[in-house]
């Protein structure tokens, strides 16, 4: 019988959250659970990330309706539910929104039996590069459409060129929802894009107002393009609709730069916190440390033990002369940064009693 574990239950954790856990894991299968609280950005106030092990007759869709119920009493929650192998493929792929919100400092729930091996990458600052490889290759794509609004129009083509707008909205909340929802929405309504993102983020500039009139007729004319500029005869958009969409466009790009940018800090702080502790956990008091003398008998190699007593003389002459002299001694003596008293501690090292004897 499986198992489970409550102890990542923090201090700071809201009172109803052990609640929600305990009436989750009786109606569902959960790996793990991890919660983010929302901030100035966020339209939540906590998130619980639900991680699933779904067998093949189930699926999210399917279970959604039982945890909808549970969270219907706590207005202060909103969830988000993904499979575990979802959630390792995108890891794997350098997903901020996992490796932001599904770390270990998130976590609050997992089972004490673990059937599976978390992919949370272990040396996760070399992530960086390919987090802004994925950026980039989603922005160029995002490009590509834009150039086509700009070609169309000057084609005095408004009905494609509104099309390529569409592209370009629907290119750029896909952006979006991979790093801030953890999957991209599928479908083409603008709409119901920006509703998803709505359930994560507080309402931005670049989005359509549903309490103004102009900018739902703006919507309204975006949304019809998909399907009506490439099939229907009348389609219509001015181009003074389409220079009001390409504002808010050039303003949806720049939110979605600043966005992706606060994100990749935010994992960039992680990297470094767990280099931190990686380190601060390897290190040890030196006083503690006996010293580990760099002349290690071992390390020296002679073919017979008249060789080895003939270097122990050389090297007492050596210091003796120094002393003598008055001088500073050689910086190298056979290989090691030395001074007097530690090259004399060598030769006496060197002496046969230890180093022939059976």
């Amino acid at each position: 019988m499986e198992t489970t574990n409550l102890n990542n239950l923090r201090p700071e954790s809201p009172k109803q959250l052990q609640q929600i856990i305990i009436q989750l894991i009786k109606v569902i299968a959960v790996e793990r659970m991890y919660l983010n609280k929302g901030d100035a950005d966020h339209s939540f106030a906590w998130r619980l990330n639900i991680i699933l092990k779904l067998s093949r007759q189930h699926t999210i869709e399917a279970i959604r309706p039982v945890i909808q119920e549970v969270f219907s009493k706590y207005d202060d929650f909103v969830y988000r539910i993904f499979s575990f192998s979802h959630v390792q493929q995108e890891l794997q792929q350098a997903n901020l929104y996992f490796l932001n919100n599904c770390h270990d400092k998130d976590l609050v729930y997992k089972t004490n039996v673990d059937h599976l091996i978390w992919g949370y990458p272990i040396k996760i600052s070399q992530r960086i590069e390919t987090i802004n490889q994925n950026f980039k290759r989603e922005l160029s794509r995002m490009n590509s459409f834009k150039k086509g609004i700009h070609y169309f129009k000057t084609e005095k083509n408004f009905a494609q060129s509104a099309f390529m707008m569409h592209q370009t909205f629907e290119q750029g909340y896909r952006i979006l929802e991979q790093f801030l929802c953890g999957t991209v929405k599928i479908c083409h309504s603008i709409k119901n894009h920006q509703s998803y993102v709505l359930k994560t983020l507080k309402e931005q500039e670049s989005m359509f107002l549903v309490e103004s009139a102009i900018e739902i007729r703006l919507l309204d004319v975006l949304e019809d393009a998909y399907c009506s500029a490439r099939y229907a005869q009348d389609y219509k958009i001015t181009e003074k609709e389409l220079d009001q969409l390409s504002q808010k466009l050039g303003v949806f790009i720049k939110e979605i730069k600043e966005l992706f940018h606060k994100e990749k800090e935010i994992f960039k702080s992680i990297s470094l916190k767990e280099e931190l502790n990686f380190y601060s956990e390897k290190s040890i008091d030196a006083s503690k440390i006996e010293k580990e003398k760099e002349y290690n008998v071992r390390s020296l190699e002679f073919h017979n033990s008249f060789e080895m007593l003939c270097r122990a003389r050389s090297m007492m002459l050596l210091c003796v002369t120094c002393l003598q002299s008055d001088v500073q001694p050689p910086m190298r003596v056979n290989g090691f940064h030395e001074d007097i008293r530690e090259v004399l501690e060598l030769a006496i090292e060197l002496l046969p009693l230890r180093e022939i004897s059976p």
